[in-house]
């Protein structure tokens, strides 16, 4: 006789509807096939990464990490140096005003890893020529930041002529994309660096797939729930390139690689 805690085995039938919800489950615990899809550090390993976005040391850890590439934000000083930075304006306490009215060698100055609202960028082309020789296979996105008190379209020009120079100076020919949401500086890009590929930043495919074409973009860059795996097809029929960002977690992951995009950014 079977004692007080003896279990008893039931057969379980399986019927096509069990094995349908266990093949969901299965296939939603595994892994994203990317095979295929560069996968690009969000600047470096995402808002939760231990260092901060566009720090050396982020940079650094996503591609000591295995990552194909990092997106980075960049902007320009007055003295024309590239360095990556988000915020457009440094709010003290020793540091104020636009990251584009300081030259350099007082941003310099005013980093201060433990303050909060010092600028804690990087100078970009010593840096990425470095980093072009330690990582062979490593490719670079800069998400152009903009803004400036001085005439528009004479900063969007040395902005786009500093690009130009990176690309040239850092041996970066062939591993470097520029990214932006405004056309103005997409199409000062066209005149001033012609090989430099660039991507349309866009929150919908439409008209976002016709501007890229007329200013002869290489690619769009959408968030990943901003498009279905139809209209991702057709941003490729159109002849572009598809990069999604606001990828971190394996749902979401899931959810990139159905839309089978050229170029995931990953927050890790």
């Amino acid at each position: 006789m079977a004692g007080p805690f003896h279990r008893v085995r039931r057969k379980v039938n399986w019927t096509p509807s069990h094995l349908f919800l266990w093949l969901l489950v299965a296939v939603g615990c595994a892994a994203p096939d990317t095979q295929g899809i560069r996968l690009i550090g969000h600047g470096g390993l995402g808002p939760a990464g231990e260092q901060p976005m566009n720090s050396e040391a982020a940079i650094r850890k996503a591609l000591d990490k295995g990552l194909e590439g990092v997106e980075m934000d960049v902007q320009l000083t007055a003295d024309s140096v590239l360095v990556a930075h988000h915020d457009l304006q440094l709010h003290g306490p020793t540091c104020l005003g636009r990251i584009a009215d300081h030259q350099w060698r007082s941003l310099k100055a005013c980093a201060d890893p433990g303050v909060q609202g010092a600028f804690q960028g990087v100078r970009l082309d010593s840096l990425l020529a470095r980093l072009a020789l330690e990582h062979p296979q490593a490719e670079f996105t800069l998400d152009v930041k903009l803004d400036t008190g001085d005439d528009w379209w004479t900063y969007l020009h040395r902005f786009s002529r500093a690009l130009a120079r990176l690309q040239r100076d850092a041996g970066l020919s062939g591993r470097l994309i520029v990214e932006c949401r405004v056309v103005d500086l997409l199409r000062a890009l066209t005149e001033d660096a012609p090989a430099l590929p660039t991507y349309l930043i866009a929150d919908a495919p439409e008209p976002a797939v016709a501007t890229a074409l007329g200013l002869r973009c290489a690619g769009i860059t959408m968030p990943v729930d901003a498009l279905n795996a139809e209209e991702a097809a057709q941003v490729h029929e159109a002849g572009l390139k598809l990069t999604v960002y606001g990828v971190a977690g394996r749902w979401s992951m899931q959810q990139a690689v159905r839309l089978d995009p050229d170029r995931i950014q990953v927050d890790e």
